[in-house]
């Protein structure tokens, strides 16, 4: 006989953006959308994992600094760091009037001091 688990759901109300933002950052981690708000709930901070892009980066990246310094590597690590720039930092999908309506609504953390007094 095995013991089967109980599931119990539990319903939160969240706006249609918060809702966007915990489905990316679950994606964002490789989680379930309920998997990654019960680890964030239980205290745990669930990592990114870093995509495909990286990785190759970072190879081509320690290739070339193992080379001896030239002008033709500096010049090949410029390029390379702007390549990096703009696949892994730069997001343009995102206008900068949204990012900033965004980082204006976040709320305060539920810990700590209310002000930097």
């Amino acid at each position: 006989m095995g013991s089967k688990k109980s599931k119990n759901g539990i319903f939160f109300e969240a706006t249609d953006a918060q809702k966007r933002k915990i489905k990316k950052n679950a994606a964002l981690c490789g989680m379930r959308q309920g998997e990654y708000i019960l680890r964030r709930a239980l205290g745990y901070e669930p990592k990114a994992v870093q995509p495909d892009a990286f990785c190759h980066f970072h190879k081509d990246l320690c290739d070339l600094l193992n080379k001896e310094l030239s002008p033709e590597t500096e010049a090949a690590a410029l390029k390379l760091f702007d390549e990096i720039y703009a696949e892994l930092i730069d997001d343009r999908k995102q206008p900068p009037n949204e990012i900033i309506r965004e980082v204006t609504s976040w709320l305060p953390p539920d810990y700590g001091p209310s002000s930097a007094d």
